[in-house]
């Protein structure tokens, strides 16, 4: 039991304001199913962390952490690197919401050996978890001009090959 100054027992909530800890969350999952059909579940907490600084048209910045969707692909076993060329090359990502928003991303985007830019499935933005109207997980795609393709509460990844 821990008392504050005025003698009361403190709560784990302001226990973990006091201390500038949060309590433990739950490593977020995500679905993701191949170009032939398999799915798999990939935890989050198993991946290594990335960070992204955004900024809007009013240059106001902000923060995302979470892991690279590269990283998850790879984690599902998704074919990236040397295995990705000819027909492998004519595939897409389609990201999908709850509310049935569809955003679809060309392979190659979030391959290392042709893009630079890091495409994160985001689960904190500022140090904070993402808001339920936005998370627990957005895809965060931080070169696009407009924030159109950042699909929130991201519930599932499906790798498609175009025909």
């Amino acid at each position: 039991m821990i008392l504050s100054k005025t003698g009361k027992t403190l709560t784990a909530a302001a226990l973990c304001i006091l201390f500038g800890t949060g309590p433990a969350r739950a490593q977020p999952a995500i679905s993701v199913t191949d170009a032939t059909g398999a799915t798999a579940s990939v935890n989050l907490g198993e991946l290594p962390r990335q960070t992204v600084v955004t900024a809007d048209h009013r240059g106001l910045r902000t923060t995302f952490e979470g892991v690279a969707l590269r990283d998850v692909l790879t984690k599902a076993g998704v074919p990236l690197g040397e295995a990705l060329r000819g027909k492998a090359l004519a595939q897409v990502i389609v990201a999908s919401a709850p509310d049935g928003y569809l955003v679809a991303y060309a392979i190659a985007e979030v391959d290392a050996a042709f893009s630079d830019q890091v495409i994160l499935v985001a689960d904190t933005r500022d140090g904070r978890p993402l808001l339920p109207d936005t998370g627990p997980l957005q895809i965060i795609v931080p070169r696009d001009k407009r924030p159109a393709r950042w699909v929130r509460q991201v519930s599932k990844l499906e790798v498609r090959a175009v025909k």
